[in-house]
């Protein structure tokens, strides 16, 4: 029980949740840090070696160059959003790092900003799912074709088959 004069100390993290927690943070970084390095660096496709994730795997893999571009010009004209939502994530992350240093360790703290960064991770994968969806919109028949060719050449590529309705 607590009193004004010794108030209750948080529970302590199970170190298999503080482990789990450090890897969510990390990967959703890492996709964060993918969709934003292709939108801040300027660069464009340089051949089949060069793709655009967008954490949609194969379903990026299998757009046509010129697809790749288009998208990349969309969302280079969502920028300032994302440079926001970018800022967000370097903020929570220099936040967490001061919760992972305090003694005791705030496990609501901790996983709140893993929640927060999670949503804006989910934000920018939303943002890619619509585009690619509406550039595959605009495709003609044939060209739709294509590109389910190379999906599905993608797809055996990465092990997982795919079946081929006529």
């Amino acid at each position: 029980m607590s009193t004004p004069e010794t108030p209750m100390k948080p529970t302590p993290m199970r170190p298999g949740l503080r482990v789990v927690l450090v890897i969510s943070l990390a990967l959703n970084l890492m996709v964060a840090g993918v969709v934003a390095g292709m939108v801040f660096s300027g660069r464009g496709p340089a051949g089949d070696a060069y793709r655009v994730d967008l954490s949609l795997g194969p379903f990026a893999r299998a757009l046509a160059p010129e697809d790749v571009v288009s998208i990349r010009n969309d969302l280079i004209d969502r920028r300032r959003d994302m440079r926001r939502d970018r800022r967000a994530m370097i903020a929570d992350t220099r936040g967490l790092i001061v919760i992972l240093r305090d003694d005791p360790y705030d496990a609501n703290a901790a996983a709140e900003i893993l929640l927060r960064q999670r949503a804006l991770v989910a934000d920018l994968q939303t943002i890619g799912q619509d585009l690619v969806l509406a550039r595959i919109a605009q495709m003609a028949p044939e060209t739709r074709a294509a590109f389910a060719d190379r999906l599905e050449r993608e797809m055996r590529r990465m092990g997982r088959d795919t079946e081929r309705s006529n």
